[in-house]
């Protein structure tokens, strides 16, 4: 194989394979059998001194959905995850390492099996062939993958054969799945009620400046309405059906002695939308349709080799409305319900000049795309057991190969529609045929590793120590287009990445303990003498419970310190790759002339080349405890620092007089991340009832040190020194009143000057925070937290009887704000033709005559149909707390007892309910109908199933 390494001169020296044995979970500590990912130096997890966090495949198996990143909610101390969209096939879950450590790429590195693999190969792994998920976190786990691991390392493991007669295992759930919430506008009625306030307010000025009813809609039509007999659509009800719904099924056969084993998992699974379409020539529901294949084979041989063949592949057809998702969204968010109905009396769709979109035409009617995706991952490893030259000598060698392929078809429709006459204009367009075409996509992930190990014990002295080269050869083609006619002749993009890494383990007496780890790696991303980096860690424990003075209490029966130090780098920039070199965009402008400026079009450089610039650096400090009190009650506590420095910043306070240009990007910017973790387990039993509850919790506080930013004109407008994210914004101070104008609509004496428009009694007031008489953008300052939480939390219990068992698991967050203001289409009633929503309900009005005075109750500004710069600027009136708690999973099983297994000739038979994401605590759900973790778009989803596990 042909390892194009480009100008790497030096080899740079990998991530020992911090990881590859099965992981248990830190109730498992005391335990000395178990062994903490890292197989190569089969460290056991009582003497790890690094901080690493691991969930089962089984546990994540009790949650139901298509994509494994939404089965992980608190399922490990130091991951957060922020659920996203629940369409098929665009539901994959954002993920955080200990909270957010830098404002540049945040994107953790994912291995399954000891080798890398991108986050879509990941996502739909299947939990049935998972054996373990490991989040890696502090130095001692993360020096020795250098570049690649100052996000943290997600540590992924199959399942591998056991030495037992063979059985087979077949597992199937089918259930329903539901949006989790959706927060539908009002309908016509209060519409049209709430938009007589609206065009009443926009004529403020020319009634004199005083609030005159002057309303659109009649009081019969209103009625007319609220009756049922003129317009009134909902189009959510129209576009999407209550429920749609889910399958999954596998079956496991493994198996095997001593010289062979196996195991070979075969998974399907299918997860449709939630549109109300059927799939025909001309449209599509959104669905996902996924097999996996996974064979996993072991061979010893001759006492001295052992040799691993994983092969895990998959395929998976994609079918969705030729819509883009969001676009259609925020139609069905933004189209009120009395524009038309879906069809006229003739049958076709209806639409406006305005509203010109139908939604329910937009997905019936346009067509439908399609992807079909085949995956496969291969490795090959080969371990040699050098003892006959030295007792505890390896070596181990290993390649993986790993191709992912993409075919999208599409076929486009249009179709005919109506402009109704009296409200527009009239058009009847005719329907056309579908037609489309079949582009392809692809990428090739080819890597090798070679490791040099020693392991061995003598008397009291426990020392491990290995050596490992690595290369990655990553080739990806986003451009290649085959339409039946030539060759796919699309731009390869390479990534080439090499890291030698080596790790020194020593322990005394099972009390003491001290590592050493580093790694030399390199990356074609930077110029060539800035493409290396060295990363070393330290790290010591303290196992305090294998002390005379603490042996055989009866309290901690296992209590372990442990403290890490080190170095990690981060080589992924959202800014892109190769920022070393000069790059010329074809789109780019110029500007000529004196007084006046003139755009000219031509090629322009899309930034100014930094030679200098190099991979983002992390310091990590890391102290810990493990714990098991009671022998039942396991505990482990973690206190973190993380402090980034040289992350990759656009420039904007340097300015290049002789190019006229300020578009360069340094290694500037400065993070420090500081949090605490506590994960608690208790096992307990009762007579014939078994019982545990448990909970871990992640507190994360960071802070900008620097990111370039120029000086703003106060002090308390400035971002620096506050945590990425952070909203800045002007401060509410409450509605202008009728008081606050003089009778020619001028503001009274005393009042600061707003300047981003005309305002009116009902619009918002803002503080002037410098004083000047004005408000203006030399107010701004933090308003509020970022949206992503400060406390991530998760809580469990569990209990069984006789076979019966029931388990719940509770999810929340806490410590973010949300800015209503995001979510425009449910927040800006009727500005731009939008809709509006319940929050309306709750705006400043004064119409005496009509009954309607809210000057003193309102909790929302004036409505409008017009554009209002002032009332919807970024400001603390926005902001609201997005604490929340949500179920995320019940089950409730049976199983067979064992004599009755035995007489059916079965090792296994459970039948069990399960509950996935039912109940949610929200204020922002209570008080604005909006959900705290999908608040627009395609809704989260709620999942009820039924299920088998049968075995044999």
């Amino acid at each position: 194989m042909n390892f194009r390494i480009l100008t790497l001169k030096i080899p740079a020296l990998l991530c020992l394979f911090f990881n590859s044995a099965t992981a248990q979970h830190r109730a498992d500590t005391g335990n000395t059998s178990v062994y903490e990912p890292g197989a190569l130096l089969q460290v056991k997890a009582a003497s790890s001194t690094a901080a690493v966090s691991t969930v089962t495949g089984s546990r994540l198996y009790s949650t139901p959905s298509a994509n494994i990143t939404n089965t992980l909610y608190g399922k490990l101390p130091g991951l957060i995850v922020e659920q996203g969209s629940g369409e098929p096939g665009y539901d994959v879950a954002n993920m955080y390492m200990r909270g957010m450590g830098t404002y540049d790429n945040t994107d953790l590195t994912i291995y399954v099996d000891g080798f890398q693999v991108t986050q879509s190969y990941f996502q739909y792994l299947s939990p049935s062939e998972i054996a373990s998920v490991s989040i890696l976190k502090d130095a001692a786990a993360l020096a020795t993958f250098g570049m690649r691991g100052a996000n943290g390392v997600l540590w992924v493991v199959t399942k591998r054969g056991p030495v037992s007669k063979p059985s087979v295992q077949f597992q199937v759930r089918q259930g329903i799945q539901q949006a989790t919430h959706i927060n539908k506008p009002l309908r016509s009625y209060d519409y049209a009620r709430l938009y007589n306030q609206a065009i009443s307010n926009d004529a403020y000025s020319r009634n004199g400046n005083s609030y005159v009813w002057s309303p659109k809609y009649s009081n019969d039509q209103l009625q007319a309405y609220k009756n049922g007999t003129d317009t009134d659509v909902d189009w959510y009800d129209e576009a999407l059906k209550g429920s749609t719904p889910y399958t999954d099924a596998n079956v496991i056969f493994n198996g095997g002695d001593t010289a062979t084993r196996y195991m070979l998992v075969l998974d399907y699974m299918k997860n449709r939308g939630l549109y109300d379409v059927a799939s025909n020539a001309s449209a599509s529901n959104a669905q996902i349709q996924r097999f996996n294949l996974r064979a996993n084979l072991d061979f010893s041989f001759f006492k001295v080799f052992e040799a691993k063949v994983d092969l895990g592949g998959r395929i998976e057809d994609r079918r969705y409305p030729n819509i883009n998702g969001s676009a259609l969204w925020n139609i069905l968010a933004s189209y009120p319900s009395n524009i038309y109905p879906v069809k006229d009396k003739t049958g076709n769709w209806s639409g406006t000049t305005v509203y010109p979109n139908n939604p329910v035409a937009m997905l019936k009617a346009l067509g439908w795309m399609s992807t079909h995706d085949r995956t496969l991952q291969a490795n090959f490893n080969l371990k040699e057991k050098l003892d006959f030259i030295t007792p505890g000598l390896y070596l181990n060698e290993a390649v993986s190969f790993n191709t992912w392929t993409r075919n999208t078809s599409s076929k486009t429709a249009t179709f005919a529609r109506f402009y109704n006459g009296v409200r527009t204009t009239t058009d009847v367009t005719t329907d056309l045929v579908a037609n489309g075409s079949s582009p392809s996509n692809q990428n090739d992930w080819k890597q090798a590793d070679l490791t040099i190990g020693y392991d061995r014990t003598f008397g009291k002295h426990a020392f491990s120590a290995a050596v490992n080269y690595f290369a990655s050869n990553f080739v990806e083609d986003w451009n290649g287009v085959f339409n039946g006619i030539g060759e796919n002749t699309g731009n390869n993009i390479f990534h080439h990445y090499t890291n030698t890494s080596g790790r020194l383990h020593y322990a005394y007496d099972d009390r003491y303990i001290a590592e050493f780890g580093f790694s030399y790696s390199g990356s074609d991303n930077y110029a060539p003498n800035n493409r290396h980096g060295f990363y070393p860690a330290v790290s010591a424990g303290w196992i305090i419970s294998n002390e005379n003075f603490l042996k055989d209490n009866g309290v901690a029966s296992y209590l372990k310190l442990r403290a890490s130090v080190g170095k990690t780098g981060n080589e992924n920039s959202n800014y892109g790759r190769y920022l070393y070199q000069q790059y010329y965009s074809t789109n780019g402008t110029f500007y000529t002339g004196n007084n006046g400026l003139t755009s000219n079009p031509g090629i322009a450089p899309a930034y100014v080349a930094n030679p200098d610039i190099f991979a983002e650096q992390s310091m990590k400090y890391n102290v810990g405890a493990d714990a098991v009190l009671f022998h039942n009650l396991s505990v482990t506590a973690e206190v973190f620092i993380d402090k980034r420095s040289n992350i990759v910043t656009y420039d904007s306070r340097s300015y290049m007089a002789t190019l006229g240009s300020d578009f360069m990007f340094r290694n500037m910017g400065k993070v420090t991340n500081k949090g605490a973790e506590l994960a608690v387990n208790y096992n307990g039993q009762a007579g014939k009832i078994g019982y545990t509850i448990g909970g871990m919790a992640t507190y994360v506080k960071n802070k900008v040190n620097e990111w370039g930013e120029i000086a703003p004109v106060n002090a308390f407008s400035k971002t620096t020194g506050h945590a990425i994210g952070t909203p800045i914004g002007l401060v509410a101070d409450g509605f202008y009143q009728l008081e606050d104008f003089n009778p020619d609509g001028s503001l009274v004496a005393g009042q600061p000057v707003p300047t981003f428009g005309a305002v009116q009694p009902g619009d918002l007031k803002y503080r002037d925070l410098d004083n000047s008489g004005f408000i203006d953008q030399n107010d701004v300052t933090k308003i509020g937290n970022p949206a992503l939480p400060s406390l991530y939390y998760s809580f469990n219990a569990g209990i069984n009887y006789q076979g019966f068992d029931c388990q719940v698991f509770f999810q929340g967050a806490a410590g973010g704000d949300y800015n209503l203001g995001s979510a425009t289409q449910q927040v800006m009633a009727f500005t731009n033709n939008s809709n509006a929503y319940a929050i309306a309900n709750g705006a400043w009005a004064y119409y005496p005559d009509q009954g309607i005075d809210t000057r003193k109750t309102a909790t929302y500004p004036r409505l409008t149909t017009q554009a209002n710069i002032n009332n919807f600027r970024n400001s603390s009136f926005w902001l609201k707390k997005n604490n929340f708690l949500r179920i995320r999973n019940i089950e409730l099983g049976y199983s067979l007892p064992p004599a009755t297994l035995k007489r059916m000739h079965l090792t296994a038979l459970r039948i069990f309910l399960n509950a996935t994401n039912p109940v949610t605590w929200s204020s922002l759900l209570r008080d604005y109908n909006i959900d705290p973790e999908t608040p627009a778009g395609y809704p989260g989803l709620k999942t009820y199933t039924g299920g088998m596990t049968l075995a044999f």
